[in-house]
């Protein structure tokens, strides 16, 4: 007998209500946690990250 999945219908919602403002675009940053990049020489860790324009800054 085959269980039927259930699926809750909820809609992802960006949280900005720690989030600040990016001094770029002014448009709402998130928090984001990264892993490292060797590519990049990006170190791993806290980092707070603008969606619209490629701003980061580490926390």
């Amino acid at each position: 007998m085959a269980k039927i999945a259930k699926i809750a219908g909820r809609e992802k919602v960006m949280d900005t209500t720690k989030s600040t403002d990016c001094p770029k675009c002014s448009k709402p940053t998130r928090i984001v946690k990264r892993v490292k990049d060797r590519e990049r020489n990006v170190p791993g860790g806290v980092y707070i990250s603008c969606s619209a324009c490629d701003f980061f800054e580490k926390l």
